[in-house]
């Protein structure tokens, strides 16, 4: 029969492992789904950090024990460089199940669907009318990329985007992942998206 320690021990592995745990499981059924799935960047980093900060948590607390304002000190201390570290509620986004060149073709056709001018420089796209851009970024060897707004009109380039750029990614279907031989990148690994209907010409903005 288990006695008190060896219940303690098994509660505290649990709260150890099943946020991280849980977190995968989500990351695997995000980058299972059929179509790329867009999530607000500040979701993915509470999501984030909401799996492994219990494992910094509870060391520091138990090694605190005795203390009775160590909770609130940890707790509060976590809150504000949590804070201090989100990113915007608005204009940030992370796109799963999606390489870099994909995402930024589908950004190009959203923006050219609400009659948005622009220019693509690199991993930006730069819009004419505004003073407002975005950026993508990728980890290596994941299937996810980071779109960040900028600028002073960023907040209303983001809300003209989003939405269409939901529709654009509502039509593609994702498909394994495998690496892109011609893309001259050791670490870029898209996997292949086929729009499910005939589209348009879809060439590349300079």
């Amino acid at each position: 029969m288990f006695n008190v320690h060896q219940m303690g021990l098994a509660a505290h592995s649990a709260l150890l492992v099943l946020p991280v745990a849980v977190y995968f499981l989500l990351l695997g059924l995000l980058n299972s789904r059929p179509r790329p799935q867009l999530l607000a960047a500040r979701t993915d980093f509470l999501l984030l950090n909401g799996a492994f900060l219990p494992a910094f948590c509870v060391p520091v607390v138990g090694a605190m024990a005795g203390s009775t304002w160590a909770l609130p000190l940890v707790l509060g201390a976590l809150v504000g460089l949590m804070a201090l570290l989100a990113p915007p509620r608005r204009g940030s986004w992370v796109i799963y199940n999606i390489s870099v060149p994909q995402t930024l073709r589908a950004m190009e056709r959203a923006l050219r669907s609400v009659g948005e001018p622009f220019r693509r420089e690199g991993r930006r796209i730069v819009l004419t009318r505004r003073d407002a851009r975005f950026r993508l970024t990728a980890p290596p060897l994941l299937r996810n990329v980071s779109v960040w707004s900028e600028g002073a009109d960023r907040h209303r380039a983001a809300e003209l985007l989003e939405p269409a750029l939901r529709r654009e990614l509502g039509r593609l279907q994702a498909q394994p992942c495998r690496p892109h031989a011609g893309d001259g990148s050791p670490h870029h690994y898209p996997g292949k998206v086929a729009a499910r209907a005939p589209t348009a010409n879809m060439a590349d903005s300079a």
